[in-house]
């Protein structure tokens, strides 16, 4: 009889989670990831195409020239071919709660993070209505973000903020903070190969036990709901990938060890699958 009891709520709770959870995912968007400096024509017309005729908003909060930043990407994605965008500038926690500011992203059908500084952009949005919002539209209305440099940096769970020694590989080394989440199976680094930021990108991957995507400047990644992502632009996406891996750990020095870490390099073309780890076109 308690075998029983047990069946039947555990069954319940699966039915639960499906209801909760199964929508969520299925109503899931696309993202645009751009590692930094020039962004692919190709993909950024792709992200205007997802878009429809929906209203496109650029957030510029990453920014420390949000009056450089903001109209250049509203130039971008009108060269795109977006008849319908603007940007916005939020600065802190007060006005981020302002009807206007939620009323357009609301709105929103596709959303552009800027590039800057991505703890500046969650310092100024997190725990507000205007990220609830944000959240939102990608995972319950099935809505388009896209972001460059520290806007492709945020767009993960687990967010690298630029802070650490990036000349060694150690415990505890790399600095990380919760990003906006789109993204909860891998870790984003960006300006990859341009900038060697092999060390920090696999420090993160060994430590958290979680793929590592490094995409280089002038190259972005179309991410899926089907967690595929297609590679757009002149420059390389390196995967790391450590889920089949043997990682070492031990007290007595902060180097860090794995074996059979799978590294896959990635060009314009191609097609990855996350769930499985390769190449599938």
């Amino acid at each position: 009889m308690v075998k029983k009891i047990f069946c039947v709520c555990f069954l319940v709770i699966l039915t639960l989670s499906a209801c909760i959870d199964g929508p969520r995912q299925a109503n899931r968007g696309h993202l645009l990831i751009v590692g930094g400096r020039e962004k692919p024509d190709a993909a950024v017309k792709k992200f205007v195409e997802m878009c429809g005729d929906g209203f496109i908003l650029v957030i510029t909060s990453a920014s420390s020239v949000p009056a450089k930043s903001g109209p250049s990407a509203v130039k971008m994605l009108k060269d795109a071919g977006a008849t319908d965008t603007d940007w916005m500038h939020i600065v802190g926690q007060d006005s981020t709660n302002m009807d206007s500011a939620v009323a357009l992203i609301r709105r929103a059908k596709g959303i552009f993070f800027t590039g800057g500084v991505q703890s500046r952009l969650m310092g100024r949005i997190e725990g507000t209505e205007c990220e609830a919002m944000i959240r939102a539209l990608y995972f319950d209305k099935g809505g388009i973000i896209g972001g460059t440099s520290a806007g492709a940096a945020v767009q993960s769970e687990h967010m690298i903020t630029g802070d650490g020694d990036f000349t060694v590989l150690h415990k505890e080394n790399i600095v990380t903070e919760r990003g906006l989440g789109f993204l909860d199976n891998c870790i984003i680094d960006q300006h990859f190969v341009a900038r060697r930021r092999n060390n920090r990108l696999l420090s993160v991957v060994i430590e958290k036990s979680i793929p590592g995507i490094g995409i280089d400047e002038s190259t972005a990644i179309f991410y899926h709901p089907d967690n595929t992502f297609d590679v757009y632009g002149s420059g390389s996406v390196i995967v790391y990938d450590p889920r089949e891996a043997r990682s070492f750990s031990t007290e007595s020095t902060t180097l860090l060890s794995i074996e059979q870490l799978r590294v896959s390099v990635l060009r314009d073309g191609q097609r990855f699958d996350m769930k499985r780890g390769r190449v599938i076109q």
